[in-house]
């Protein structure tokens, strides 16, 4: 990036960021057939999410997204090296997921090679999420809130009536029921996120954590 801005870095990570996202669909299949232990419908929700933020939010209003942020209300002289004020923003939010998604699978990959895992990998892998979480969600909803005005006027994937189905769907009034699910799931997600990192952490050094923990297996930095 040669300028160091958020509009250029969605030039650069918009077509692998879309492709491994919607890779991680076939977590939800693996989940389904039993090839892992993750629960199927926190893997869905997990995934659902990043999926609708990627295709349904940050896609279809790029401009709004990639260019803007949502300020954390800090004083004027804390900005990023860019001279860009500090906020909840496309770079926080590729920041939690992308962090998250380094220990994750590097997790998994030395477990596949070795009987064991490092106790600091381990701990990061169930204690990352502590700050990752809320600011993958906050990032997320931040990215809501700077594509709603774009969705509202140009009502994408809208259908109106009247029409042959009889039957009309508001991309825009969907979302916000999206957000306002999140509001009670998300919570409840976070506490059983902490409750298996203590019984993970609490467990002696050579036991195995439990491959079907949403920490283990989830990716909600967000």
């Amino acid at each position: 990036m040669k300028k160091g801005t958020t509009a250029d870095l969605w030039q650069v990570v918009e077509l692998p960021l879309k492709v491994s996202q919607s890779a991680a669909v076939m977590e939800i299949v693996h989940s389904a057939l039993g090839v892992v232990r993750s629960p199927v419908m926190i893997t869905g929700m997990q995934v659902f999410s990043r999926l609708w933020v990627v295709w349904g939010i940050i896609n279809l209003a790029p401009a709004a997204t990639a260019q803007g942020s949502v300020p954390l209300g800090l004083p004027p002289t804390v900005t990023l090296p860019s001279g860009q004020a500090l906020g909840l923003s496309l770079a926080s939010l590729l920041l939690a997921w992308s962090v998250t998604e380094v220990v994750r699978y590097g997790f998994f990959a030395i477990k596949e090679v070795s009987s064991s895992v490092p106790y600091p990998l381990l701990w990061l892998r169930y204690s990352t999420f502590i700050p990752l979480y809320p600011l993958g969600v906050a990032s997320e909803l931040s990215m809501v809130w700077l594509a709603f005005p774009t969705l509202w006027r140009l009502r994408p994937w809208c259908l109106d009536l009247p029409n042959a189905l009889n039957w009309g769907f508001d991309y825009p009034v969907a979302c916000l029921l999206i957000v306002a699910g999140y509001l009670p799931g998300l919570p409840q997600l976070y506490l059983y996120m902490l409750a298996q990192r203590k019984k993970v952490l609490a467990a002696p050094r050579g036991a195995a954590a439990p491959a079907g923990s949403s920490v283990a297996s989830g990716k909600k930095s967000s």
